[in-house]
């Protein structure tokens, strides 16, 4: 069977249009925006983005944790369709860039259609210097359902999928969609991989992740999201590769037939890995980018995943697709925001 068949590869997440602009302090001041900060728009700074797009040079991205990852695992792949997302967006203009930015590097979407009073979510991304705001409005994208995962439109390709992916950001709007992909991929024998996405999910969705996480086949976090969880299960103060052995050896589902990786990242200190199948924890060394070409940190996490799963897909083995993750890794933050650029050039 071919492992990289088309589909093989399923994201299941929240789309976001990112407009990346470099803006002057005016703009700061204006919306009381703080540098080097993120915060949800609430609808207050709706005129944010049409000034932006009216007084600044924007460049648009596909955004959003999950589509980050998943676009970046099919640019590595290669080849055309290997991977598959399903979301929710408004009925605008985002939406048409967002579709046409999946499929400049292969990847096949299923967008289902907000209400027409709600847009597509996007994220303002406010450069100056190596400083960087954003300011993220949710929209449509949080309002993805489970009748939407269960559909004829989105099922077959849950069928054709061998691996899929979800961030911890899902659970705060679909959280039965989720389990569902979860049993899927359990009664069949495919991988189902979950990243945390951020501290908040295990501070207040923590009964949605533990119901989740005996399902986990690939588990990816970085270091005050493993610590965010150790809080809530009593491991206050013990050491990450502590931790991430307690996340391995949390019981499967009966009849489970992979074993579970628990991969935390660090910055630039060791990537934390280990398994169900041996508890041993395994340390891999980072190798730091230069200051000079350093200048974005935020995506580091979502293309450490892919770069993990693609080479996962292909190899099957733990040590190569964390050096490959790495390698995705250390690229993406020598970016603006999540661009990715010539394929030859990787």
């Amino acid at each position: 069977m071919d492992r990289l068949s088309q589909g093989c590869v399923l994201g299941v997440g929240q789309p976001l249009l990112d407009y990346l602009t470099h803006v002057d302090d005016d703009v700061y001041v204006k919306y009381q925006l703080k540098k080097d900060n993120a915060i949800l728009d609430k609808g207050e700074h709706a005129p944010l983005f049409e000034e932006l797009v009216r007084q600044y040079e924007v460049q648009y991205e596909a955004g959003g944790a999950g589509l980050n990852t998943i676009r970046m695992i099919q640019w590595i792949l290669k080849k055309p369709h290997a991977c598959a997302f399903v979301g929710c967006v408004g009925v605008d203009d985002a939406a048409d860039i967002l579709r046409v930015e999946c499929e400049k590097v292969g990847v096949r979407v299923k967008f289902f259609l907000a209400d027409d009073s709600i847009s597509t979510g996007k994220c303002a991304v406010l450069l100056q210097y190596r400083f960087r705001s954003m300011v993220t409005h949710l929209g449509a994208s949080k309002k993805l359902t489970l009748e939407h995962v269960r559909s004829n439109d989105v099922w077959p390709m849950v069928e054709r999928a061998r691996l899929m992916y979800v961030t911890g950001y899902m659970l705060n709007c679909c959280q039965d969609g989720v389990k569902e992909l979860a049993k899927h991929a359990h009664n069949n024998g495919k991988m189902f991989c979950f990243n945390f996405g951020a501290s908040y999910v295990l501070t207040y969705l923590t009964n949605y992740v533990d119901d989740l996480l005996p399902y986990v086949d690939i588990l990816f976090c970085n270091r005050d999201e493993a610590k965010a969880y150790a809080e809530k299960h009593g491991l206050k103060g013990q050491s990450v590769g502590t931790i991430a052995q307690h996340l391995a050896s949390i019981p499967q589902i009966a009849g489970h037939r992979n074993k579970r990786i628990i991969l935390i990242t660090q910055e630039t200190d060791p990537v934390i890995v280990t398994t169900s199948a041996d508890k041993i924890v395994r340390r891999y060394p980072v190798t730091t980018v230069p200051s000079n070409d350093l200048v974005d940190t935020n995506g580091a996490g979502d293309a450490f995943a892919a770069g993990f799963i693609a080479d996962y897909m292909t190899n099957m083995l733990i040590d190569t697709a964390v050096n490959a993750g790495l390698k995705a890794a250390r690229y993406i933050v020598q970016k603006s925001g999540f661009t990715l650029g010539p394929r030859d050039q990787y």
